[in-house]
């Protein structure tokens, strides 16, 4: 698809044929599929080109554009898209292949006939140019570049993913794809370089299946390597909701796959961003989960990594251990202690610490009691010693090295009156430790 040509035309139309239209001149049955389309548009203006009638607005704080046939049908949409929202895929592209230019303008066109795409402006400086260069890219809907339009003295430029040696498809390939996708819709090829030394590429077909967008790889011999399909979130798999909603409740969703492979090692990918004060760009969180739902690993900023450790952080003989002696527990958090792994959880229906070596021997194991409920022997002491204050926390530390204690909180049940908080420490039998 030659998406240039197209949009020198358009611009071309509506520079010489288009006229400014009344909303009274423009027919009801477009005004209502507009308006059912883009409820609370502003700034909305009506032209019309040729026998259609087109409009721009502003939609979600964004410029739009969108095009009707006079009995009401829909045609397209073209959309301003934010710098800092691009498509993953194309983002992961103009980082790799044009990390120095700027992006002056993105949209997204989405069509009625579905050949979907992209389209990015850069702007380039250059000692000694007064003018910067301007490359015009479109992408399919997929993300994969289709067309590059270089300034002049840049016609030769090699295009990643476009000037591929090897860009027919192979017929068994093809035949591969319509055995396994019947009725498939939008179908784009494209070739990615096989790392082993007997193969030069493997082939992707990017297209809608059953109304998904998907993306299916296959060998030049025709076996099929992998399908990945997009998911709304709310189509996920519940395992991986709950994950989302219990350590991404305010990040942002961007995109989601399930990933299904000839080694059935299927799993689900998952992209989020998280907004944070005094950031220019979000921090970008890529998850991975088995086919069972559960985290696999997890691609995240380094400068976040320490806060922000994850069961598939920890080293496997720790989570061997961890698990040998607490099988029940209940979400499970990592965080690391003078050089130690320390797990937070719920045990038995109680919160407890436990924490671990880098060999994975267990150092201790703290145990957060009732108030109501304290070791018989500290309870005494604290009745017979401490009858002024009550108890406001406590719990019981297990140790390696047998030295095990109670510690707990006290508070002054008179205000103004001595101490009002006590922290006291007592051994394993209940009787008061002087450290």
């Amino acid at each position: 698809m030659k998406y240039f040509t197209f949009i020198i035309t358009f611009v071309i139309s509506l520079s010489l044929f288009s006229q400014k239209t009344l909303d009274s001149e423009v027919p009801e049955i477009v005004q209502k599929n507009f308006h059912k389309k883009f409820p609370k548009a502003e700034n909305v203006s009506w032209d019309k080109v040729d026998n259609n009638y087109k409009v721009d607005c502003f939609y979600k704080d964004l410029i739009t554009y969108a095009e009707y046939k006079p009995d009401g049908e829909w045609v397209q949409t073209i959309m301003e898209v934010d710098y800092g929202e691009l498509y993953p895929p194309i983002e992961k592209y103009l980082d790799e292949n044009f990390p120095k230019d700027k992006i002056v303008m993105a949209e997204k066109a989405t069509l009625a006939t579905r050949q979907d795409y992209y389209y990015v402006q850069l702007e380039r400086k250059e000692k000694g140019r007064k003018d910067p260069l301007l490359f015009e890219l479109f992408f399919d809907k997929t993300g994969q570049i289709e067309q590059v339009k270089a300034p002049e003295g840049f016609e030769d430029l090699t295009v990643v993913g476009i000037d591929d040696h090897n860009a027919e498809t192979p017929v068994a390939v093809i035949d591969s794809w319509q055995k396994r996708f019947p009725r498939a819709e939008g179908i784009e090829w494209n070739s990615v370089v096989n790392t082993s030394d007997t193969i030069e590429y493997n082939f992707i077909a990017s297209f809608y299946y059953r109304e998904s967008p998907t993306i299916a790889e296959f060998l030049p011999n025709g076996k099929w390597i992998e399908t990945r399909v997009s998911y709304d979130v709310r189509d996920l798999y519940a395992p991986v909701l709950k994950y989302l909603a219990e350590n991404h409740t305010n990040d942002k969703f961007v995109m989601a796959e399930k990933v299904t492979r000839a080694d059935r090692k299927d799993y689900y990918y998952v992209y989020v961003e998280r907004f944070e004060k005094g950031q220019e760009k979000p921090y970008k969180f890529e998850l991975f989960f088995n086919k069972s739902g559960q985290i696999q690993k997890v691609i995240r900023p380094e400068e976040l990594k320490s806060q922000y450790l994850l069961t598939v952080d920890i080293p496997k003989n720790v989570g061997k251990k961890f698990n040998s002696r607490f099988a029940s527990a209940k979400d499970v958090k990592w965080g690391t202690k003078e050089g130690n792994w320390e797990a937070q959880f719920i045990y038995r229906d109680k919160f407890t610490t436990a924490e671990f070596s880098d060999s994975a021997q267990w150092v201790q194991t703290v145990v957060e009691m009732d108030v109501k409920n304290i070791y018989a022997p500290v309870q005494r002491s604290l009745d017979n010693d401490y009858s002024d204050y009550k108890v406001a926390y406590g719990e019981k530390v297990t140790r390696k090295d047998r030295n095990d204690y109670y510690y707990v909180e006290l508070v002054n049940k008179k205000k103004n009156s001595g101490n009002q908080k006590l922290g006291l420490f007592f051994d394993k039998t209940g009787r008061p430790k002087k450290e």
